[in-house]
């Protein structure tokens, strides 16, 4: 709901030797995130397209057949906003990204703004959103990229089309 959401990401990693196929981790998943994981042969399977790195997983392993990632990684989500005239909900930019790469965006998002915010905005204020909407999603993404280097791993949705109002 608001013009960058930053969410903290773990990427699991799995021991079949210590699972006991209890399926803690799957009703887990299940129940508290998006159903990334399913036991086949007795062992559990993640869906690596499905995973939104939750952590669900790590948490409920009686045994720590689950581990987080050593590496430190992030989702961004773009251009929500509150309000009685126009609300939204942010839409993901960025899955699996590092902090050096979220922290330049940032900081290229700052002159981005400074380049296209609208003198006569009320206040001389305007959310990032509303630029996005007059300057459109390429413009705003090849300023926010410039000079960034992703980890491998990173996936950026692109184009991005916000649906309108979902509860």
């Amino acid at each position: 709901m608001h013009d960058f959401g930053i969410m903290g990401m773990t990427l699991p990693h799995y021991d079949t030797d210590r699972c006991v196929s209890c399926g803690a981790c799957v009703k887990a998943c299940t129940r508290k995130s998006v159903s990334a994981l399913e036991t086949l042969n007795y062992k559990v399977v993640r869906d690596a397209k499905k995973c939104i790195g939750c952590g669900e997983c790590v948490l409920n392993c009686p045994t720590g057949a689950w581990a987080r990632s050593h590496e430190k990684y992030f989702r961004l989500t773009l251009f929500g906003r509150t309000g009685k005239k126009n609300p939204r909900l942010g839409e993901d930019f960025i899955k699996w990204a590092d902090e050096d790469s979220i922290t330049k965006i940032i900081c290229n998002t700052y002159d981005y703004v400074k380049n296209y915010i609208d003198p006569s905005a009320p206040g001389g204020k305007e959310h990032i959103g509303y630029i996005v909407d007059r300057t459109g999603f390429e413009e705003f993404k090849r300023w926010a990229l410039k000079e960034v280097h992703l980890p491998a791993k990173a996936e950026i949705s692109t184009p991005i089309y916000w649906k309108g109002i979902s509860y």
